[in-house]
């Protein structure tokens, strides 16, 4: 558990660093074109010089709050606190999170937030904690198999029915056997070599959930994806 979970930190610090280098790159840019007109006595409007600082300044707190969110999922992920939470706020930060990271690795991250989703009871960092794990699996298979049609994609959907709310992570990768996706929650059992995965992490998700009272089930066919999909109980 302790090698998974370092590994997943692992992978979290991975794409941290992608979000982060980008607003990196622009208050660069943005300082080093305002250290140049200084330097060679350019005319720049007060206007022009507003707006740049300003923009230095969006960019830096883009990067306190992907600090800031970091350490507060390190800190409350696992903890039993739970409070009424927003399903479509947890999707969002998780795609923040590793958008970058996955674009890097020519992988389409979209999502599909419904409207008016009502409130599930959780910790929105052990809620957060899950999802990250399911787009890393997804990722980890989209990778190794590549996606239908050489294009890979993850697709991140909300829905709401009859009292629940369901999130789900799919993928168009090369899909499971009904074997491999009957076994796939079980403790250490993995596809992956050793050096990829403990076969602890699907198990991990399965019992975050169910301590939430919800659901995790795989839908998977081979050659035409697979489909993790959650459903928790809404918040009267």
């Amino acid at each position: 558990m302790r090698s998974d979970r370092l590994r997943s930190l692992g992978e979290m610090a991975a794409g941290i660093a992608h979000e982060l280098n980008q607003p990196l790159v622009g208050v660069r840019g943005l300082a080093e074109h305002l250290l140049i007109s200084h330097e060679r006595n350019w005319d720049l409007d007060q206007e022009r010089v507003k707006d740049r600082l300003g923009r230095i300044v969006a960019q830096a707190d883009r990067m306190t709050h992907i600090i800031e969110h970091v350490r507060m999922f390190a800190r409350e992920a696992g903890k039993p606190e739970m409070a009424p939470v927003q399903v479509n706020e947890v999707v969002n930060s998780s795609i923040e999170m590793l958008g970058a990271q996955f674009r890097a690795h020519d992988i389409e991250l979209t999502a599909e937030p419904a409207g008016d989703l009502p409130l599930v009871l959780a910790n929105f960092y052990s809620l957060e904690e899950v999802l990250l794990n399911l787009l890393n699996n997804a990722r980890d298979v989209l990778e190794e198999g590549g996606g239908a049609n050489g294009k890979s994609i993850i697709n991140v959907r909300t829905r709401q029915t009859n009292g629940t709310v369901s999130i789900e992570v799919i993928d168009n990768g090369e899909g499971m056997p009904d074997g491999v996706a009957m076994r796939a929650f079980d403790p250490f059992f993995t596809t992956k070599d050793p050096d990829r995965g403990t076969g602890l992490g699907l198990s991990i998700c399965k019992g975050i959930i169910e301590e939430l009272d919800g659901t995790i089930a795989i839908e998977s066919q081979p050659g035409r994806g697979t489909t993790v999909r959650i459903e928790m109980p809404a918040v009267a």
